[in-house]
């Protein structure tokens, strides 16, 4: 499908196992990453020739979603001298997508991956005019009905307009359609209390929201404010789920993995989207987010997930009193 494609890839049908899910992706980038033996500060350095490919939160959900086997669409605003780029490689990957062309130029992240570590350079992105914010929520109204899910998630350009991610959540309740959220901040606090069926925000976008220092305690206190599920990623100490009336469960790989963690919160997000889409119940939901974040980490470049069967078994859940 073109970026000018102006037709529903989704409105047409009704919400069946075979329906889409949606990937709104603001703030989408070119990912660029570089595997080098060492990383020294302050000198040259001569590398193998980089990766580089369509990316962004949302859109690397949708490549997780698409290795499972489950059509994922792309909505982003895409400009600049990488929209051909951006295209092409998701029509090379098989990713169906709804792109509107925006006068500011997509941004570029650069990761670079060392035995010791990985290195990330995200650029901010750049403000998009009033008109394309109001385009973005038109096509998302458009394909609504026919999506099985519908996830937002990602970094937010500047000028963001305050309501847009409760704008989403207000569209998929209309339509019937479940919404999962993953940002931070106000953001992510109107998009609680608009109704989301869940959100997934890391340790970082979880007190930026709601301040303090345990991330049990501004979880529960995020959830309380809406109906949804919090789902709170802790890097190697694992994730929680919370509910609306404080119960709450810690999920964690029985050791610790090495690897590259970029994409491991996409990987998360891709498999609480299908969970949810398939209605699993909330632990289901849990271990499955946990084995596939721990299978993004063995992966080579976000987007990617090794086999999280060979994971799934190793997931410890313990309920929070």
């Amino acid at each position: 499908m073109s970026s000018a494609d102006a037709r529903s890839v989704a409105s047409t049908a009704d919400a069946t196992p075979d329906a889409p899910i949606l990937c709104v992706t603001t703030n989408p980038a070119i990912d660029i990453t570089y595997t080098i033996d060492e990383l020294r500060i302050g000198t040259s350095h001569r590398v193998p020739t980089g990766l580089a490919r369509a990316g962004g939160k949302g859109v690397n959900v949708a490549r997780v979603l698409h290795q499972q086997h489950e059509t994922a669409v792309v909505i982003a605003p895409i400009g600049g001298p990488v929209h051909a780029i951006f295209v092409h490689d998701l029509d090379l990957a098989g990713i169906p997508h709804r792109l509107i062309e925006v006068d500011a130029h997509t941004r570029r992240t650069t990761a670079i991956v060392t035995p010791a570590g990985t290195t990330n350079l995200n650029e901010h992105g750049a403000p998009i005019d009033a008109a394309s914010w109001d385009q973005l929520l038109d096509i998302v109204r458009e394909e609504a009905p026919g999506a099985r899910l519908i996830v937002s998630s990602g970094s937010l350009p500047p000028d963001t307009p305050e309501g847009f991610c409760a704008s989403v959540v207000e569209i998929a309740k209309a339509s019937g359609t479940p919404v999962l959220i993953d940002v931070g901040g106000q953001q992510l606090r109107h998009a609680v209390a608009a109704g989301a069926t869940a959100v997934k925000p890391n340790r970082h976008e979880l007190f930026d929201a709601m301040g303090g220092t345990d991330p049990l305690d501004a979880a529960r206190r995020l959830a309380a404010l809406g109906t949804g599920t919090v789902f709170a990623s802790l890097d190697v100490e694992g994730m929680l789920a919370v509910l609306p009336d404080g119960r709450a469960w810690h999920a964690a790989l029985d050791h610790v993995l090495d690897g590259n963690p970029t994409g491991a919160g996409d990987a998360a997000i891709a498999a609480i989207a299908q969970a949810i889409a398939q209605g699993a119940t909330l632990e289901e939901q849990l271990a499955r987010a946990t084995a596939w974040s721990a299978a993004a980490v063995l992966a080579a470049q976000a987007g990617t997930i090794a086999d999280p069967d060979d994971l799934g078994g190793r997931i410890r859940i313990t309920p929070i009193g």
